[in-house]
């Protein structure tokens, strides 16, 4: 298959609820984002080994693209074996509530992540 018939890669997504809680700062937003997909891989330990996990912008037709978490895969029968979008948020969520926002806030500080602009303009793959 050449490069222009390369089908683009189709996503899960996983919009964990900190938008509002950060105020909407993209950057701090970025940070904890990166931070939380680091941790997805023990999370959903029961996920096939060929899942991944990386930042993308999510076009939303009511307002303006903003960053959130997708989960994909080469082969696609491991994206089958994942649960729906809401399942999926509901387990964050859950471990979000147990871990708390100022910790997320206070790990996202060690992490290194591209700053929203970036990601925003990248081209996918």
């Amino acid at each position: 298959m050449s490069t222009k018939e390369k089908k683009q890669r189709g996503y899960g997504i996983i919009e964990p609820p900190i938008y509002e809680e950060l105020n909407w700062d993209m950057e701090l937003i970025m940070s904890c984002l990166e931070f939380i997909r680091t941790k997805l891989p023990e999370l959903f330990s029961e996920f096939p080994q060929g899942v991944k996990y990386e930042l993308i912008p999510l076009e939303n037709p009511f307002g303006e693209a903003y960053p959130v978490i997708g989960l994909y895969s080469d082969n696609p029968k491991d994206l089958e074996k994942l649960p729906e979008f809401l399942d999926l948020d509901e387990q964050v969520g859950i471990w979000l509530n147990e871990i708390g926002i100022e910790s997320i806030k206070k790990e996202s500080k060690k992490i290194k992540t591209m700053n929203w602009e970036t990601l925003k303009n990248r081209k996918p793959e």
